[in-house]
């Protein structure tokens, strides 16, 4: 079974009035690479990191020699997150994949363990058309996404609209309660940038 991946970076452009670009762990990692090198570890194949054609990628770090990333350019990033997926989805269209597991670059805390249990979920229950976590009610990415999803992925037309699959009849998902509220944190929004910074620049003992 062959699970990609797409990582939409191209909402990094919009650190410079959200301040998430000064966002480092301890050791100089941007929040930025941090999920990007924990989805390396989890065998996605390929890995599209998705980002606009002004970036220029110093915030990414190498890639390991096993690694299956590509970097995708979109040139309609800035029309809105649903333009990113659909330039991603299009760079593993020709090797139809059974899955893909969509992560967003602003959730700094999201663990390689977190996109397994995603698609060990979908390994065991091949017949489920999506896999995604929940917290508090909510849905969080990273989600996985059959092939059977990809045309309704492709024809979205506005950020929101994912929601109308998790609400679908027609569509059969799994939903992952998870407790850590941490690990869903986004960097952009004002609160959990806050709180991320904090975490990061506190003394850590040696």
């Amino acid at each position: 079974m062959r699970v990609a991946g797409i990582y939409l970076a191209a909402s990094r452009s919009k650190e410079a009035a959200t301040g998430s670009g000064s966002l480092k762990q301890p050791g100089g990692m941007s929040a930025g690479a941090a999920t990007l090198s924990e989805l390396e570890r989890c065998g996605l194949d390929p890995l599209i990191v998705v980002v606009r054609a002004d970036d220029p990628l110093k915030w990414m770090p190498p890639a390991s020699s096993r690694s299956s990333r590509r970097t995708e350019t979109c040139l309609t990033a800035h029309l809105g997150l649903s333009f990113s997926l659909r330039c991603g989805l299009n760079a593993i269209s020709s090797l139809q994949p059974d899955a893909v597991v969509i992560a967003l670059a602003d959730q700094p805390f999201i663990p390689a363990a977190l996109v397994n249990r995603l698609t060990d979920a979908f390994e065991r229950n091949p017949g489920l058309d999506y896999v995604a976590s929940i917290t508090e009610g909510m849905v969080n990415p990273p989600v996985l996404f059959a092939k059977s999803v990809f045309p309704e992925l492709q024809a979205l037309d506005s950020d929101r609209g994912l929601s109308a699959v998790f609400h679908s009849p027609g569509y059969k998902g799994m939903m992952l309660q998870s407790d850590s509220g941490r690990d869903f944190m986004d960097a952009e929004l004002p609160v959990s940038f806050g709180e991320i910074r904090r975490e990061w620049s506190a003394p850590r003992d040696i």
